[in-house]
């Protein structure tokens, strides 16, 4: 589990607004489908961000993708930021919007 400070929070809100459009930089809704990022963990030493994303085409879909381009979306990040080290990218499928609709399914 990532350690949560004060700055990491701000960092963390700084990339959630700033990412999707560097991943459009690199990647095609052909890629990845349409992708949402839908969270942000950043450990406390802002050398690790998890980034949670869903997409309609499935996590096999966007996932490989994603990686491929991850030391050249967090280039554009640090630079954008004004971050002193380039933050590990590490993006992780979204599995709460697979539950709500399991949950949905359930009690209908």
């Amino acid at each position: 589990m990532m350690k949560i400070t004060e700055k990491s929070k701000k960092v963390a809100g700084q990339i959630e607004t700033k990412i999707s459009l560097i991943i459009q930089k690199y990647l095609t809704p052909e890629d990845i489908g349409f992708l949402t990022v839908s969270a942000i963990e950043l450990s406390g030493d802002l050398q690790v961000c998890d980034v949670f994303v869903s997409s309609i085409g499935g996590p096999d879909r966007f996932l490989q993708p994603l990686q491929k381009q991850a030391k050249k979306i967090a280039h554009d990040l640090k630079v954008e930021l004004g971050l002193k080290h380039k933050v590990e990218l590490r993006f992780k499928e979204d599995k709460s919007v697979k539950h709500v609709e399991k949950m949905k399914k359930l009690m209908e």
